[in-house]
């Protein structure tokens, strides 16, 4: 299964010794993602052939995606899950309000900077990450989709940086433009991952 995410706003390169317990500013980021990102797979989800329930496969991926992921009582769902024996493979162009070349510097320290991106593509991965951000409220009203129930799941990664000449004149070095070509494909074969080889 192939297909887009776009995320445009700070990506900011905090450090984070605690995953459990991240810094407020990368907090921030990670809900900005996620939520970004939720409203793009629930449109996915409407529209994809391989999420249509209309062929058999679909119906098998429709019906295994039901079951929630809980995390302290609040409800997320995940496109890919570790139970369905798939791996993600994204290509990012990421354009940057810096040179490309300061990527190692504390502006640009991409490694910090993709570990932001990808967290705000899972689900929590704790109620510190949830408390401040979303109220049990907002979940319940709707599904809240991410992408990955976990980013160990990303097992191969492509990337580029860009200078964005585009960029607002009123954003901060820290501001992003991601666009992110999404491959989600099975690492074994099973009835539940079939609709996966369907772009």
């Amino acid at each position: 299964m192939r297909f887009h995410l776009l995320f445009e706003g700070p990506l900011p390169s905090t450090g984070n010794a605690n995953p459990k317990q991240p810094r407020p500013a990368k907090l921030a980021a990670i809900w900005a993602i996620r939520d970004s990102v939720n409203r793009q797979l629930l449109h996915l989800v409407s529209t994809h052939p391989a999420l249509s329930g209309r062929s058999g496969p679909s119906r098998v991926l429709r019906h295994a995606l039901i079951p929630p992921t809980w995390v302290e009582g609040y409800r997320f769902f995940a496109l890919a899950r570790p139970g369905f024996r798939v791996k993600c493979g994204p290509k990012i162009d990421l354009l940057v309000n810096h040179h490309p070349g300061s990527v190692l510097t504390k502006t640009g320290d991409l490694d910090n900077r993709l570990k932001t991106l990808f967290d705000g593509l899972r689900i929590p991965a704790s109620l510190q990450e949830i408390k401040g951000h979303k109220t049990q409220q907002e979940l319940d009203a709707d599904e809240y989709v991410c992408l990955l129930q976990d980013d160990a799941l990303i097992t191969s990664l492509q990337i580029e940086v860009i200078r964005n000449l585009a960029a607002p004149s009123n954003v901060g070095p820290d501001h992003v433009r991601a666009n992110i070509a999404v491959l989600i494909e099975p690492s074994e074969t099973t009835a539940v991952n079939e609709a996966f080889q369907i772009d």
